[in-house]
């Protein structure tokens, strides 16, 4: 099987025409895939508000499905403390609506206390939750997601009361942005797919082993697609061209590449 191989496109304090030019020319020399961010601000803009904001993952993803034809599309990844999930369907699905069987759904738990944009958070009034928290919260959204998409009420703390008609389009394949072994698990139980974060490094291989095994175990969720689990790896330290098929261990589908317009 080829290795596919995508960008991801930076929108921290970028300009909006050159991220949508790049993603174009992404498409013109033969990448399969653009992603982009789920963030209110840049972590420069965190220490100075001057220093340029985010841009918004789906107001850019629209534009690039209306000036491409091929690529797929989504957010690496959603960020479940910024959309409530009926929210968060409506955007994937009107996105679907532009680029039909092109849209993958990329969800994640948010940043942990440790982390840098946990700065975000505090920005916006929020209280950084610890890891098995925020990985509930991830759990219940890929359900909330799921019967959203089979025209049923989400239940839970994202519950929905009788909103029907959020989407009009198929379910889109899930795939969670994981690099804990605790989110990996979580992934290969209830998603489509996962994108491992923690890039080309010495654990990758053990990463992808351990998710490939428990996805052979699992029994489908109802609701859940029974298409060919896909399995990616993020990769921020390296250039596109720099990244080839010997890097990537077997039953990696594809590589997700950083890119700075």
């Amino acid at each position: 099987m080829t290795l596919a191989r995508d960008l991801v496109l930076s929108p921290f304090g970028g300009d909006a025409r050159a991220i949508l030019d790049a993603a174009v020319r992404a498409e013109d020399d033969g990448y399969d895939g653009v992603w982009t961010f789920d963030h209110v601000s840049s972590l420069a803009a965190l220490r100075d508000p001057g220093a340029g904001a985010s841009r918004d993952p789906f107001a850019m993803l629209g534009a690039i499905a209306a000036r491409t034809e091929r690529v797929r599309l989504g957010v690496l990844v959603a960020n479940v403390h910024n959309r409530h999930p009926a929210q968060l369907a409506l955007a994937v699905d009107t996105l679907s609506s532009l680029a039909p069987g092109r849209v993958v759904c990329g969800i994640g738990a948010g940043a942990g206390p440790g982390s840098p944009f946990a700065r975000e958070d505090a920005a916006l009034g929020r209280v950084p939750e610890p890891a098995a928290a925020r990985r509930a919260l991830l759990a219940e959204h890929v359900a909330a997601l799921r019967a959203i998409w089979a025209g049923r009420d989400a239940t839970g703390s994202v519950a929905t009361h009788g909103l029907t008609g959020v989407v009009t389009r198929p379910a889109p394949p899930i795939v969670v942005g994981a690099g804990a072994t605790a989110t990996l698990a979580l992934a290969a139980d209830l998603a489509d797919g996962v994108n491992i974060v923690s890039g080309l490094g010495p654990r990758l291989a053990e990463q992808v082993a351990l998710v490939r095994a428990r996805v052979s175990e699992r029994e489908h969720p109802p609701g859940a697609r029974r298409a060919p689990f896909e399995v990616s790896v993020f990769v921020s330290d390296r250039s596109p061209s720099d990244v080839g098929e010997d890097d990537v261990p077997g039953g990696v589908d594809r590589v997700t590449v950083l890119l700075r317009p």
